[in-house]
């Protein structure tokens, strides 16, 4: 076998390795609007206890979630892109009724879960990245600090707060991540509304007379509903059909490990207050099968990682149908495993999948899938 340099394949951004600016490590923001509290006596208002909970209606949170996807879909119209649909995974709806009841605004979970685990948890099989934002009243101190204050607005011997409108809630929180994200955000909420590759988005809405809540998980479902992720000892068997809706031309590029600390309270504690969440430590990376007489070379500049070759990398059309044994060198004990499968897009030009010598690539995760007890 000859083995000189010329014959290896150096993972560079033209083949496996994937640059920087293609790694969605960071995939999520959290945005807060503040009301201030008007320091007025309740004289004239009602107890607020004795208001109707318009969670108590499915009618009025679908229809709140539908205009919220309205508006979604006219900032992306607005930029020339497709409009996205209404995902029915419940993760987001989950999610936003614990920040409603916490009254703290986070991407975690009060028992350590990030979006991705919870998204997995609830059957999704895409890839999501999330926006939260909140609307809730601060009491300002006189000067230029504001204490949070959602829960006074209750006290009917002290303050009376205007009932936050939930329609007027959803526009501003949607104006705000398209028009104001810079300052707090680098445009990270407006990036994500804008993603040209996502297809769908959960919606989750929860709210009380003074304090509203909206998460939305944006995905990218390209994957059929028949897909399987199956465990068989060691191995994992990815058989699926991509459903390239948007005309994007996807290849599978590689499948990505990352491992996360299990989910606790604990955890939750710790990094609630986090403005974004990313993966896990990467682990592993797996790539096609080459010739016998090619091999990968990793990069010494990042050895945190191994690249294995698939047992089975069968790619033709639309289908896929992958197989993969992870090395038992793995430690995923007290851990949280999670698949990632990225494509490439392909030019319109090329003939197959074979050829990826391809000028300025994109490089589009298009499934995540967590393994709670592997």
């Amino acid at each position: 076998m000859n083995n000189t340099k010329n014959k290896n394949i150096i993972l560079n951004e033209k083949s496996l390795y994937m640059p920087s600016k293609y790694q969605p490590l960071i995939v999520g923001l959290f945005l807060i609007v503040s009301l201030l509290i008007p320091n007025v006596p309740l004289s004239n208002a009602s107890n607020p206890f004795s208001a109707i909970n318009y969670n108590d209606s499915s009618n009025t949170l679908q229809a709140l979630k539908s205009f919220a996807l309205s508006k979604i879909n006219e900032d992306r119209a607005e930029h020339g892109l497709s409009p996205l649909l209404q995902s029915n995974n419940t993760a987001a709806q989950i999610h936003a009724n614990e920040l409603l009841q916490t009254k703290t605004i986070s991407h975690m979970t009060m028992d350590g879960f990030k979006p991705y685990m919870l998204y997995s948890l609830y059957n999704g099989t895409g890839y999501i990245q999330q926006n939260v934002g909140q609307i809730s009243y601060v009491l300002s101190n006189g000067g230029q600090n504001y204490y949070k204050a959602s829960d006074l607005c209750y006290d009917y011997k002290r303050f009376y707060c205007p009932v936050i409108d939930q329609y007027k809630a959803i526009n501003d929180l949607e104006y705000s991540m398209m028009h104001n994200d810079d300052a707090c955000c680098n445009n990270g909420h407006k990036n994500n509304i804008l993603n040209k590759f996502h297809t769908h988005v959960s919606i989750g809405i929860a709210f009380n007379k003074y304090y509203f809540v909206m998460v939305q998980n944006f995905e990218n479902h390209y994957l059929n509903s028949d897909l399987k992720i199956l465990k068989n000892n060691e191995d994992i068997i990815l058989e699926a059909e991509i459903n390239d809706q948007n005309k994007f031309n996807f290849v599978i590029n590689h499948v990505s490990f990352f491992l996360d600390e299990f989910p606790t309270k604990l955890n939750y504690e710790k990094n609630r207050d986090k403005n974004s969440y990313d993966f896990g430590d990467l682990k592993l990376m797996i790539s096609k099968p080459l010739p016998s007489d090619l091999q990968y070379i990793q990069e010494k500049k990042d050895d945190s990682y191994k690249i294995i070759e698939a047992k089975k990398w069968d790619l033709s059309k639309n289908n896929i149908d992958l197989e993969f044994q992870l090395p038992d060198t793995l430690n995923t004990k007290n851990k949280i495993l999670t698949m990632v499968v990225y494509a490439q897009t392909l030019n319109d030009n090329q003939d197959g999948i074979q050829d990826q010598d391809i000028l300025d690539p994109e490089y589009v995760p298009i499934t995540s899938y967590t393994f709670f007890n592997y």
